[in-house]
């Protein structure tokens, strides 16, 4: 396995979704790469903080701003 056959089956091993095989050579593959390592560990907690900021309510002031900076990106973004 390599450090991209990694990054790609990355959601489907956290799934539960690889088979045992695919399983254990991404879990050797990272037991010996430290950068695959640090991959599987910041996917987690991308993973957590997305679940946490879902909860939360975006302020109505917020939500306006954001969507008058897409307007404008799209506007200068926009064919002439």
């Amino acid at each position: 396995m390599t450090c991209k056959d990694l990054a790609e089956r990355l959601g489907a091993y956290r799934a539960g979704e690889l088979p045992l095989g695919a399983r254990a050579a991404l879990l050797f593959h990272a037991g010996m790469c430290p950068c695959c390592r640090a991959l599987l560990s910041t996917y987690d907690v991308t993973v957590a903080l997305s679940a946490e900021l879902a909860e939360r309510q975006v302020p109505d002031a917020v939500a306006l701003e954001f969507d008058s900076m897409i307007e404008r990106a799209m506007t200068l973004a926009a064919p002439s």
